[in-house]
């Protein structure tokens, strides 16, 4: 960890505030995480995670932490590996607590980008997950990024990981992206690598094409491919809700609702409850496309699951406030 020392005696920490102390204790907190007794190292990254990020804020301390904590989680011995991918990811997603602070979180990202790109192959797969993340995001290394994640989301066995890694590609406007994006729509590739793909092309503004059509509704059909508990207690950080966004992206109602409607009338729980929450987050957005989801509210409200049936009450409301409005003009 001899870069990670080098970084402490380099950086002036009395301007390097965190959430609960001065720039004196961070120094504090890095020097045992960098040390080489282990139990006073695991216990400072706890420490590290909780004061450096505290209720999505991210501080001076954090932003001067940043390289000594990449530096770390380069070194396949540091202790804690995966809250220290954590702590990254956090940081770089954080709400910075001033605008200088931000830039200056932004500027480490940056240069830390094409050193951590190596860590999308690591074993542990948390620091994978996270690094998927922190790659997706714009740092101005975008073609060394979508060459990473591309190469590595085809071989990854994880799921939700292969999935991040898609959604990063679909995040960086470069060349080969809508080729590569098309490729991914196959069915050689696993359900959630495919909805990713399909995500990404219909918020990229891609060509929408009958490939599309077929890879968002067979992988859909797997059940919550994205969004539920793929990895027990991690979402899917792209997006709150994929499904609806590729319908709404796609624009094309009847089309849209065909999907929620296959979707709908399936009897694994997971995949209906995945058309029915589309359906209402589609219309939500667009509550003009309301006649073409009569079929879909009809299925839901006929489902044999309660809580499928459930939804049917919001589909209703949705569709009943649009035609009130369509009525009063």
């Amino acid at each position: 960890m001899m870069r990670a020392r080098i970084a402490l005696h380099d950086t002036d920490w009395t301007v390097a505030e965190h959430a609960y102390g001065d720039g004196a204790d961070t120094l504090k907190w890095l020097r045992d995480a960098c040390g080489e007794d282990s139990d006073r190292a695991e216990r400072a990254v706890e420490v590290l995670h909780s004061c450096l990020v505290h209720q999505g804020s991210a501080y001076a301390g954090s932003a001067k932490a940043y390289p000594v904590l990449v530096d770390l989680l380069l070194d396949p011995t540091a202790p804690r590996r995966a809250t220290l991918a954590d702590l990254l990811l956090d940081i770089t997603i954080g709400i910075a607590e001033t605008e200088a602070v931000h830039h200056e979180i932004r500027a480490a990202h940056a240069r830390a980008t094409p050193r951590l790109l190596s860590l999308l192959a690591d074993p542990v797969r948390e620091v994978r997950h996270r690094v998927a993340y922190m790659t997706g995001m714009r740092t101005g290394h975008e073609e060394l990024a979508v060459r990473a994640l591309g190469e590595r989301a085809l071989s990854e066995p994880d799921p939700l990981i292969a999935a991040a890694m898609t959604g990063g590609v679909a995040r960086h406007d470069i060349a080969d992206r809508a080729a590569w994006l098309s490729d991914a729509l196959t069915p050689r590739h696993m359900p959630a690598v495919r909805a990713a793909a399909a995500w990404g092309i219909a918020l990229a503004g891609l060509p929408w094409t009958a490939e599309a059509t077929t890879a968002v509704t067979e992988a859909w059909e797997h059940g919550d491919v994205l969004n539920g508990d793929v990895i027990e207690g991690e979402q899917w950080r792209w997006s709150d809700n994929p499904l609806a966004e590729t319908l709404i992206a796609m624009a094309d109602p009847v089309r849209a609702a065909e999907i929620c409607l296959r979707l709908a009338r399936s009897e694994d729980e997971d995949t209906a409850e995945c058309g029915a929450v589309a359906a209402v987050g589609l219309l939500e957005e667009h509550p003009h496309a309301a006649p073409a989801f009569a079929s879909v509210l009809a299925a839901v409200r006929a489902h044999r699951a309660t809580h499928i049936r459930s939804y049917a009450d919001d589909l209703d409301a949705l569709t009943s406030a649009h035609e009130e409005e369509h009525t009063a003009r």
